[in-house]
């Protein structure tokens, strides 16, 4: 599939201010695929690979041994599980779901990370979406996965310009924005994340940028061309197979 690149100096710019070496392409590959094979994650995450292409994902975000990553509303750790094994032991992953979680005894991926030496390196932290907080430049990557539309839920109440703040000012200079959502058409406005729980990619640039994130580049590999962007996500027809776009961005 293709590729669209906007900028190709950037990659290798932002890897020059991050503290993190890069490894050689093949050994880089075999390190995600042996995160994505690794056969302690979950059947429930493992059984989605084909249609979510983790490996490819996380190629293209740039995620390197050393970092410390969120993964915002990790509801299940689908990619807590594999970002663990890519950041290694000298890196973290911090998984983030609800509050209510925090104080269920019966939420299972809280004993999944206690109980499985693959997610030693896994932070888990309760909050609802508006309540969530993180220190200054404390992350290199943030992970909204299917989840940048949740801005806009009404349940949820969160005040986007200070959500998108506090990313900002949660990630290093230079570190990236990665953000994975169900295809809204180009002009729908905002509400249909509400509505439907898709995005339209054309608002979530301008929204994203607005907020001073620089656009790095955009994948293909998740579109579906048999997908109706007008349908509900959790509609029969479309679950699991929704056509979703890929940004990644930059925090200057």
């Amino acid at each position: 599939m293709k590729t669209k690149y906007l900028n190709a100096l950037v990659v290798g710019a932002v890897l020059s201010v991050l503290p993190f070496t890069a490894l050689p392409a093949d050994d880089y590959d075999d390190l995600i695929q042996a995160a994505v094979n690794n056969p302690a994650r979950l059947e429930t995450n493992s059984s989605r690979d084909a249609l979510r292409k983790p490996a490819e994902v996380i190629k293209f975000m740039g995620v390197q041994p050393g970092m410390t990553v969120l993964d915002v509303i990790a509801i299940g750790g689908y990619y807590t599980e594999i970002l663990a094994g890519v950041v290694g032991a000298e890196g973290r992953v911090i998984s983030h779901v609800f509050a209510a979680s925090g104080m269920d005894p019966d939420y299972a991926f809280a004993a999944h990370i206690r109980n499985s030496e693959h997610l030693d390196n896994v932070v888990p932290i309760y909050a609802d979406f508006k309540d969530l907080e993180l220190k200054e430049d404390s992350l290199d990557q943030v992970f909204l996965i299917q989840n940048f539309h949740d801005l806009y839920f009404e349940r949820f109440a969160v005040d986007v310009d200070a959500k998108l703040a506090m990313f900002r000012s949660a990630l290093k200079s230079g570190g990236t924005l990665a953000v994975i959502d169900h295809v809204a058409v180009d002009d729908a406005p905002s509400s249909s994340g509400n509505a439907i729980h898709r995005i339209s990619p054309v608002l979530t640039k301008r929204v994203l940028e607005a907020a001073g994130f620089v656009l790095e580049a955009e994948s293909d590999i998740l579109l579906n061309d048999t997908d109706d962007p007008t349908v509900m996500v959790f509609a029969p027809a479309v679950r699991g197979k929704t056509s979703r776009f890929i940004h990644r961005y930059r925090n200057p």
